[in-house]
Order: C-alpha cells, then sequence, then structure tokens
C-alpha cells in the first residue's frame, strides 16, 4: 500500500509548495523512503546533534567565517555529556524551555527527571528514585544543562571537540597548495564561502520539484574562465580511503548537484558559458589530521553527471510524482528476485 493513504494531510500540504531536494534529502530518498516521508512529510525530522556532524560545522565555521563563530557556537567547559544522560537534559529543557529562567537549575525537575528515566527504562535497576535522579544529576549533566539556558540557540561544543576542530583547522591552513586551493589569503579571485544555492531547473530539464545546496568555498577566475568548488569533507577513515567514501556515501551525487547549482547561479547566463570550465574538489582531513585536496577529473564528473540524471533523478521522479515513499525504487519498480 503507498504511503499517500497515510498522513494524506501532511502529505496535501507536502505538495503544495514546491519542494527543493538538497543531497541529503536525495540521500534519504534513494536509501529509505520511508524515512524521507516521516522527516519531510509528516515532519519528523529532529535536528540532528551527532557529535562528528557539530564537528564538521564548527571545523567548516572556523576554516571559512571564522568571525560568525562567536555567534553560532558556545563552547562549554569540561565535557558535553552523551548517550542516554544526554537525551534525558535535553528532554528537559526541551520541556521546560518556555518557562526557563537563570536561576532554574536541573535539580529543580526531579519529578520530570524520574517520569523520563521510566519511559527510557534508564536506571530503573537502582532501588529508590533519589539514586536515579543522582545518576543524573552529575557536574556536567549540571553544567551541561545551565549552558543550554544561556546558549541563545548556539550549538554546545566542549573543549576538547574545539581544541581537536583548531587542530584540524590548522593541518588545512599548513597545507599550501589547499591553502591556495580555498583563496584562504587576499587574492584577486572571487571567493564565496558557504553560499546557498536554490534552482528550479537542471542542466537536462525541469521538474515538479527543484533543487539546493550550500556550497562550502567557490572561486572564480574569471580571465581563465574556471569556476572553482570545493567541499571541505572531515574523516574518520584515512585519507586512502576516501574514494570508498564516496561510493558508500553517495558524495558523488553532492558533487553532481553542486555542479549544476554552480552552473545556475554563475554561468548559466553569461554569453560565453560555453567556455566556462568547472572543476569540483573533495578537501578531505582525516583522523590523523592528514590533508588531501581530491579532485575531480572531468572524465569522472561526466560520468557522474551521467548517473546523476539516469539514475537518481530517474528514482526522485518516481517517487514524487507517484507520492510513493514505501520502498527504495528497485523494489518498488523493478521489483528484484534472488
Amino acid at each position: 500500500m503507498k504511503q499517500n493513504l497515510i498522513g494524506s494531510e501532511e502529505l496535501e500540504l507536502f505538495y503544495k509548495d514546491k519542494f527543493y531536494f538538497s543531497y541529503s534529502s536525495i540521500n534519504k530518498l534513494l536509501f529509505s523512503p520511508s524515512m524521507f516521508f516521516n522527516d519531510y512529510v509528516l515532519k519528523q525530522k529532529e535536528d540532528s546533534v551527532d557529535p562528528h556532524l557539530v564537528k564538521g560545522r564548527v571545523i567548516h565555521c572556523l576554516l571559512l567565517n571564522p568571525e560568525d563563530f562567536e555567534k553560532d557556537f558556545i563552547i562549554v567547559p569540561g565535557k558535553l555529556p552523551s548517550g542516554n544522560n544526554k537525551t534525558v537534559v535535553d528532554e528537559i529543557f526541551k520541556l521546560h524551555s518556555d518557562n526557563l529562567d537563570s536561576s532554574t537549575g536541573l535539580e529543580d525537575y526531579e519529578t520530570d527527571i524520574i517520569n523520563i528515566l521510566k519511559n527510557i527504562n534508564l536506571h530503573q535497576s537502582l532501588k529508590t528514585d533519589e539514586a536515579r535522579v543522582k545518576k543524573i544529576l552529575s557536574k556536567d549533566n549540571i553544567s551541561y544543562f545551565d549552558f543550554l539556558q544561556s546558549s541563545q540557540n548556539k550549538t554546545l561544543i566542549d573543549e576538547e571537540s574545539y581544541a581537536y576542530c583548531k587542530v584540524c583547522v590548522d593541518s588545512i591552513k599548513d597545507n599550501e597548495s589547499v591553502k591556495a586551493l580555498l583563496q584562504l589569503d587576499n587574492s584577486d579571485l572571487e571567493v564565496y564561502n558557504e553560499v546557498p544555492i536554490k534552482i528550479d531547473e537542471l542542466l537536462y530539464g525541469k521538474f515538479a520539484f527543484g533543487f539546493k545546496g550550500i556550497l562550502d568555498n567557490i572561486v572564480i577566475d574569471k580571465e581563465k574562465k574556471i569556476l572553482f568548488i570545493n567541499d571541505l569533507k572531515t574523516t574518520s577513515k584515512p585519507l586512502i580511503d576516501f574514494p570508498e567514501s564516496v561510493e558508500y556515501y553517495r558524495y558523488w551525487i553532492q558533487a553532481a548537484l553542486y555542479y549544476n547549482l554552480a552552473f545556475y547561479r554563475y554561468i548559466a547566463d553569461k554569453e560565453d558559458a560555453v567556455e566556462w570550465n568547472i572543476l569540483f574538489t573533495f578537501v578531505v582531513v582525516d583522523k590523523y589530521n592528514q590533508v588531501y585536496p581530491f579532485q575531480v577529473t572531468p572524465k569522472t564528473m561526466s560520468e557522474w553527471l551521467k548517473r546523476f540524471f539516469e539514475k537518481v533523478i530517474e528514482q526522485v521522479v518516481y517517487h514524487y510524482n507517484e507520492k510513493d515513499y514505501t520502498l527504495p525504487y528497485e523494489l518498488a519498480v523493478q521489483k528484484l528476485k534472488l
């Protein structure tokens, strides 16, 4: 049964306005249409606070827009709680965020803590509620709660993670070839960082939906008629394994999408558009703080664009037009057999 029979009111609202696909929403749709449905149609998606994603944002900010750091982030002394402890504190803050004042502390919500612990079946082996609450009222948890109150919608990062991000940024700046690629120093070339782009068509046609993305770093050389797209990536694996990540995480879809976004923003309206070239590079930092620019050759980009239009867009069009968010395309349409 198609999911257009479920959440019909939300589905109607979803299709009322034009939807703009990003790399992450395309990737989710291909991987699990039902997850896409829950996140984007039913709007049950929660803002991700995964530590590695926060670190990635901090590295991007410190490298490309350092002047925005204090506006977007706040450093927590000590270490942020993780796992179930963080879940409990986040839930308490969410429940009472509208009524909190500076004099309110985590210890003032013992009843809520007890209820949440019971709901998630945490620390229930302890004999008393007092003992269960004590597990939550640790120094780090209390500090985290206090910072949530003063964060003013800023993203929290602990000192250890901030120090790690600083080392990553320094490693990038120390790499002369990458530094030149990103044009981190003053340059005669046009340089744009963290560029949001939204378009209504691709190189090969228009659709009922649009596309969007935030491009990390754009460098435009008007004299040579080259537009450089540089995308910063961090990886927990050694640099040598990054090509495998390109396929596993479908980063090639992101590259093909950003190619289109940049073309329409900066080149499409030029009289000499056919004379321009677009060069895409993944600037990758691994867990050992090794840095390497993986440049995508024109031949590879051509292959990725072909796959993007012939495979990916075909699947996106099917799910969107048919309003079918039950199974991945290969299973819903091609009826695979073993």
